[in-house]
């Protein structure tokens, strides 16, 4: 009641004050104040001070043994790890005794299971080696193989573009005889007309006759030579053609048979290539199946591997390499003995 009237005069005076003239810092001194006087009140009332200390001291004790337990789960953590490591090297190093017969023989099972699934293993990757060296090596011949093809057609097709080429020139050519055999036809026509208008020339002398129809006869007798010429060659071009026809059927022919050989290779590859991942992936999952029965076979064992662990704890045989986690599990023993105590004291 006291605290309740000296709060109001406290809050009564903060009031009084005008709120222009009040200042930040009178604020805070005033809120000091009637804290500190809070606080010596506190000091005077010992229930309050005993109900606060026992808040605190359940409080404290509270996360203390939170602390402990979780200190004590880890322990005995790190124990069930020891035990099932001891049965563990206890199996590794063959030691067996009358009360872990069943344990044994059970440990022997899935070890035996072990063993062959861990064989199959080994021959499934030396199998998925295999077909991959084979794959390997049936990829290089034919890629060896299409080279040879590429490297033959090569050739042929250099020899077909300058072939064509000669049978355009050769085309042309034959238009080009046949023209001037036809000009040269018009011009030997021309010629023998003129050679007969000069002999019915009468305004001509006989010897003027003579001499101009001599010329006109050396020009026909030229035309003549060089039709016939023209002539000969066009038959030579013509006996030419059909060559160069059959030269290119040819290598047409050659051509051809490069590239269905070049497809069929590529069509083999292909289907080999297949066969052979098909025949990987199939054993890559059959190898997983086998590594999934490993590791379920591993699993089986963690439970025996405790509970061998823990007859050999009782029993102690003596070995040495058994005696490191006798101490171990001894050492964390006397750890969980203290944390319970403890925790017990509370």
């Amino acid at each position: 009641m006291k605290t309740f009237f000296l709060i109001e005069f406290a809050l009564q005076n903060q009031s009084s004050v005008p709120k222009e003239g009040m200042r930040f810092w009178v604020l805070w001194l005033l809120l000091s104040v009637i804290l500190l006087l809070v606080f010596f009140i506190f000091l005077r009332e010992k229930r309050l001070r005993q109900r606060l200390n026992l808040f605190f001291s359940r409080a404290k004790r509270g996360f203390i043994k939170s602390r402990l337990q979780a200190r004590l789960k880890k322990e005995n953590l790190k124990k069930a790890e020891l035990i099932r490591e001891l049965g563990e090297e206890t199996r590794k190093q063959g030691i067996s005794v009358e009360e872990s017969k069943d344990i044994d023989a059970e440990l022997k099972t899935l070890e035996d299971n072990m063993n062959t699934s861990q064989e199959e293993m080994k021959e499934m990757g030396s199998q998925i080696e295999m077909f991959n060296n084979q794959l390997e090596e049936t990829s290089k011949k034919h890629e060896g193989q299409i080279k040879e093809k590429e490297t033959e057609i090569e050739p042929y097709i250099e020899k077909l573009t300058k072939t064509k080429e000669k049978e355009k020139l050769v085309e042309l050519d034959l238009i080009k005889k046949q023209n001037d055999i036809e000009e040269g036809e018009k011009k030997l026509k021309a010629a023998g007309k003129e050679a007969k208008e000069i002999e019915k020339n009468a305004e001509l002398s006989e010897e003027e006759k003579r001499t101009q129809g001599k010329e006109a006869e050396e020009k026909i007798r030229n035309l003549g030579k060089e039709k016939e010429k023209t002539q000969n060659e066009l038959e030579g071009l013509r006996e030419e053609r059909p060559a160069l026809e059959k030269e290119i059927k040819n290598l047409h022919r050659r051509i051809n048979d490069c590239e269905r050989t070049m497809k069929q290779i590529e069509k083999d590859k292909k289907e080999q290539t297949r066969k052979f991942q098909k025949e990987i992936k199939e054993l890559k999952k059959s190898k997983q199946k086998v590594q999934k029965k490993i590791e379920e076979l591993a699993q089986q064992k963690e439970p025996l591997f405790e509970s061998l662990g823990k007859i050999i704890d009782e029993v102690r045989v003596q070995h040495n390499k058994l005696a490191i986690f006798y101490s171990q599990i001894d050492r964390t023993n006397k750890n969980i003995q203290e944390i319970e105590t403890n925790i017990q004291n509370l």
